[in-house]
């Protein structure tokens, strides 16, 4: 099968390799969309902790090619997508229930082969029926279930002012989830103008550039503060924004070596809550059913399609690439 394989940071390539065979508990499937993440490009830079080579992928959809002989629940032919992330429910953090920090933690796409290929193999456990949804839609569904266990974690008062720094696909997600969840204004802040476009299409009650609204003097206004953007200098000047007893969610992901400079005495005296949120946790299931209800538009996100021939030039030009939107791959042809 054709697969996009990274080789070792900064290097990757086309190739032919065998097509899975999925164990007992597994199901092969052919790759029909999958997403383009910034994982992804952290494994091509070298910037993860798993091992190469590596195909990446961890936002999919596809079809079932084969089942191994345990498999009960799916048959071939049958549409899905999956969960990427493989729990060992077994250690102290997974009995804990937060199994985010399992400490045999294994993903599709990361520490194991992914999306970007014809066909790749997951265990059933992590598979989810997407009938009445199409492809491109569901291989968005992971990054949704993301979205659903941070807004979980901060807690998203009704009636509340929220503000979202950054108009990625990530940040319209937020938006569309938070509007849903009965907040009494979004606010989102970006430094692209076709960006904010989008944001008003969706439900944004106001938007701004980000010199603008650095320049609008509204400190101290909103109950929850959104970072999208993993910028460490947006990030320490969000802060101020969040509302006295209000919650800023770390959502973005800054560089592990990067710092911010924090005043405590302000943290302290204002009852900020800082809140961290690391991939998802059992939220899945509730991205699949917001996506299938069609209250939150994905493939609005989506503004660019490619194929595997495709991604060797796509990675290999990252910096004129990160101005737009959602990108889908759509291994087996363009759908």
């Amino acid at each position: 099968m054709k697969a996009y394989l990274i080789e070792k940071p900064n290097k990757g390539m086309l190739t032919d390799v065998s097509v899975p065979a999925p164990a007992d508990d597994e199901i092969l499937v052919e790759v029909k969309a999958a997403g383009i993440c910034g994982t992804d490009v952290h494994i091509f830079k070298g910037e993860y902790y798993g091992g190469y080579p590596r195909i990446p992928g961890h936002e999919f959809s596809g079809v079932v090619a084969a089942v191994g002989k345990n498999v009960t629940k799916f048959k071939v032919g049958q549409h899905i997508a999956a969960d990427p992330n493989i729990f060992c429910e077994k250690c102290d953090q997974c009995k804990a229930n937060i199994q985010n920090f399992c400490e045999d933690m294994h993903a599709v796409g990361v520490t194991r082969h992914g999306a970007f290929a014809q066909y790749l193999t997951v265990p059933e456990r992590c598979v989810f029926d997407i009938t009445g949804m199409n492809f491109t839609e569901a291989a968005l569904v992971e990054p949704l279930a993301c979205v659903v266990y941070g807004q979980e974690k901060a807690g998203v008062p009704l009636g509340a002012s929220v503000l979202i720094m950054g108009a990625g696909p990530i940040g319209l997600m937020h938006l569309q989830l938070a509007k849903m969840n009965g907040v009494a204004e979004v606010v989102v802040v970006d430094i692209f103008e076709h960006k904010l476009v989008l944001a008003t299409k969706l439900g944004a009650d106001k938007v701004y550039l980000a010199d603008e609204f650095e320049k609008s003097d509204q400190r101290n206004k909103y109950e929850l503060v959104i970072d999208c953007t993993g910028v460490p200098k947006v990030v320490e000047s969000s802060i101020k924004y969040v509302k006295d007893s209000g919650t800023m969610l770390f959502f973005g992901v800054c560089p592990d070596n990067s710092t911010i400079i924090i005043n405590p005495y302000e943290i302290f005296k204002r009852e900020l809550r800082l809140i961290g949120s690391f991939a998802l946790k059992k939220t899945y299931g509730k991205a699949l059913k917001l996506a299938k209800s069609g209250k939150i538009n994905l493939t609005a996100l989506v503004d660019k399609k490619l194929t595997l021939d495709d991604l060797p030039e796509y990675f290999n030009n990252l910096s004129s690439v990160n101005h737009g939107f959602k990108t889908v791959v759509y291994p087996n042809g363009i759908i």
